[in-house]
């Protein structure tokens, strides 16, 4: 006789716990690019080291909420996982270092609840959210687009503890809160590990961090910039830097986020004319490594003297990092490229005759950068949304109609369909030796490339 007993799950995660984890890191991840815009405007209003700390823990919320619904060790890793996967699609800035900070993300998290036997208790909570969310900044402070000087171990140190602060509150108490108060109400069962589970998680810990490890010292020597960096684009003598040209260095004191150091470096606008830009060149663009990139205007570039080039070590292990600029985006780790552009003039005419010139660089706090599917290919780009351009270009105007076009082919939407609407979006694409826009919308979809006019109505 056929046993009647159901077959049993031979799985470790079953499908409601891979469905909580996806639907969580998605939400994660897509959360993370408008907390990164909300925090570097509180960053640079407050001005002080630390203060975009503030929000680390609303990264981390998300995976620590799915390793309280599921209550399996290992889930934590698994959602940072796919989290990092989901904002390195989405477009985040700092590439596929992303995906290294959320994995140490979710195998702390792992960790911070793997040392506790009883997870109902708040400590777990409280650990596991402050460690995961201190971890970014020791992972950025290794990896991400910041000069490896500028943070003295002072300054380390306090943005961890803000980080970690941050962590015990909204990663920490807040899931606390409403994991028991979601399972009073019997919305979710609040699952302990079984030894066997603890078992397996702590295996799952020790093989994630040798993974860990084996990826950050991967990435660390991929990113490592080149010995010669390229000055290339709109020039008559492109070359590479260091080479034969005299420069010399310059030591200048600066502060960054709240953290006054001394640099010694060669001048960026020195290093740049040696190429011979073109008299049209109005932008230069500044690539790393790690696939991250700026454009830096010409009108800085020569007013700002504090911008330089530093250098850390020499020969094979020498990698080189732009200090200065106004905006601490441009504050960039492991040069690859510098390439001079000359980009296309783009106005927006009003009826009234009136005319104003977009300069990207003038809206780098109000863009955000998502994956465009531009005719030659899918590109991230940064875009800013259209009514705000408008609204500050015409600020006394109330459009009807907004026409966009090119030699070819145009398109109109009605002030109605842009007002207020932060998904249609000006792109700056950004070409060899040259700048073009499109209207694209966050989701990708491009609605004209290129725009060369735009006349309000």
């Amino acid at each position: 006789m056929e046993s009647q007993n159901p077959p049993k799950n031979h799985f470790y995660f079953s499908t409601h716990d891979l469905l909580i984890m996806a639907v969580l890191a998605a939400l994660g991840g897509v959360a993370s690019t408008y907390i990164n815009t909300l925090s570097d405007t509180i960053q640079a209003i407050v001005g002080f080291a630390g203060a975009s700390q503030w929000a680390a823990g609303l990264h981390v919320i998300w995976i620590v909420l799915a390793f309280a619904i599921t209550g399996k060790p290992g889930t934590g890793t698994l959602t940072g996982i796919l989290k990092g996967a989901v904002e390195l699609m989405s477009g985040n800035s700092h590439g596929i270092i992303i995906l290294l900070v959320d994995l140490v993300a979710g195998l702390l998290v792992d960790f911070g609840f793997l040392i506790f036997r009883n997870k109902r208790n708040l400590l777990p909570y409280l650990v596991a959210g402050g460690l995961a969310s201190g971890s970014n900044v020791l992972v950025f402070q290794i990896f991400a687009t910041l000069p490896s000087n500028i943070l003295a171990a002072s300054a380390i140190l306090i943005l961890f503890v803000v980080a970690f602060g941050s962590g015990c509150i909204f990663a920490g108490l807040v899931p606390s809160l409403l994991i028991n108060a979601l399972a009073k109400a019997g919305v979710v069962r609040i699952e302990q590990p079984t030894p066997k589970a603890r078992k397996t998680g702590w295996i799952v810990v020790a093989a994630v961090l040798v993974i860990a490890i084996l990826m950050a010292v991967f990435l660390r020597v991929s990113l490592q910039g080149p010995e010669q960096i390229p000055v290339n684009g709109t020039v008559t003598a492109p070359y590479g830097f260091p080479g034969d040209e005299d420069i010399e260095k310059v030591t200048r004191r600066m502060e960054y986020k709240g953290v006054l150091t001394e640099y010694t470096g060669y001048p960026l606008k020195a290093i740049v004319n040696a190429a011979g830009p073109d008299a049209d060149a109005d932008t230069l663009l500044i690539e790393a490594t790690d696939g991250y990139a700026f454009l830096l205007s010409f009108d800085e570039l020569n007013t700002n003297d504090n911008i330089l080039l530093v250098q850390s070590g020499s020969g094979q292990n020498a990698t080189f990092d732009v200090v200065g600029p106004e905006s601490s985006k441009a504050w960039i780790r492991g040069i690859s490229r510098l390439t001079v552009i000359v980009s296309d003039k783009l106005f927006f005419q009003s009826a009234d005759g009136s005319e104003y010139l977009f300069e990207s660089d003038d809206w780098l706090l109000d863009m955000d950068s998502t994956q465009i599917a531009l005719p030659d290919g899918t590109q991230k780009l940064q875009g800013v949304a259209l009514w705000k351009v408008i609204s500050t270009a015409f600020p006394n105007q109330t459009p009807q109609t907004v026409q966009f076009s090119n030699a070819e082919d145009g398109v109109s939407l009605t002030w109605d369909e842009l007002n207020q609407n932060d998904a249609i979006r000006l792109f700056t694409v950004i070409g060899e030796d040259s700048i073009s826009y499109a209207l694209a919308e966050m989701s990708g979809e491009v609605i004209l490339f290129p725009v060369t006019h735009i006349n309000i109505q």
